[in-house]
């Protein structure tokens, strides 16, 4: 078990402070995922670092699938959850309990889709009443008819086989398995853009002004950028 950090007297009063921390299964290569060793890495995960260390606070990450991570967040059996967004819609009880830090990055989300459709894919409308792969658990347009897979791998595979003729995911995942693994689709250009931050459970909230400012911090020395490049400049990592 991770030990238990003092909190400083930045705080007013001296709390034993443990963040729990929501992983979402499966990991998410380079966002977030667990090496060999049992360790997580990731861009989200070394960013939450960064800040844990700026504000003196200890980690505890909990594996869990994404519904059932939702679940853990509104019963606060979860504190925190990175890389996630407020421009996609949420159940009103997740809402109820969640502050959100300011950005720490940008996602853009693509379509992929098979070489072989005649109609132009590059906007969600096209997609009206088609039936699209997506991951299981996340938000998409209603006037879309999802088949939900497990992880973004699945279904660019599928899409490259061609079980799929369209899928939805990120694009520096989309591009990363085109190149890595020959996979044979085609990429959209982004339809949204969205600002991706950390989700606070409400139980938490004096941490808020301080983790933004940490954030603001830290992308004015250069961190956040150079964390960045750190997984997406060099060397890939194995796929998941």
């Amino acid at each position: 078990m991770l030990a238990c950090l003092l909190l400083g007297s930045t705080w007013g009063t001296a709390l034993a402070e443990t963040l729990r921390v929501g992983m979402p299964l499966p990991g998410q290569i380079p966002f977030f995922w667990r090496d060999d060793g049992g360790e997580y890495q990731g861009v989200y995960v070394d960013t939450l670092r960064l800040v844990a260390a700026d504000l003196d606070v200890d980690l505890e990450f909990v594996p869990l699938s994404q519904a059932r991570l939702r679940r853990h967040f509104v019963s606060g059996e979860i504190d925190i959850e990175a890389g996630v967004s407020v421009n996609l819609e949420v159940p009103p009880e997740l809402k109820q309990v969640s502050l959100y830090s300011r950005p720490f990055g940008i996602v853009n989300e693509v379509i992929i889709y098979s070489p072989e459709l005649s109609f132009p894919v590059f906007i969600l409308k096209d997609l009206e009443n088609r039936r699209v792969a997506t991951v299981r658990g996340t938000s998409v347009p209603d006037d879309l008819i999802r088949e939900d897979f497990s992880n973004q791998w699945q279904i660019a595979q599928r899409v490259h086989r061609g079980w799929n003729e369209v899928g939805l995911m990120k694009e520096v995942l989309a591009l990363r398995y085109q190149r890595e693994g020959n996979l044979k689709y085609e990429i959209s250009l982004p339809y949204e853009s969205n600002p991706v931050m950390f989700r606070l459970h409400v139980d938490k909230k004096a941490l808020l002004k301080p983790m933004n400012e940490s954030i603001t911090r830290l992308e004015d020395q250069g961190e956040l950028d150079r964390l960045v490049c750190k997984y997406l400049c060099g060397k890939g990592e194995p796929r998941n």
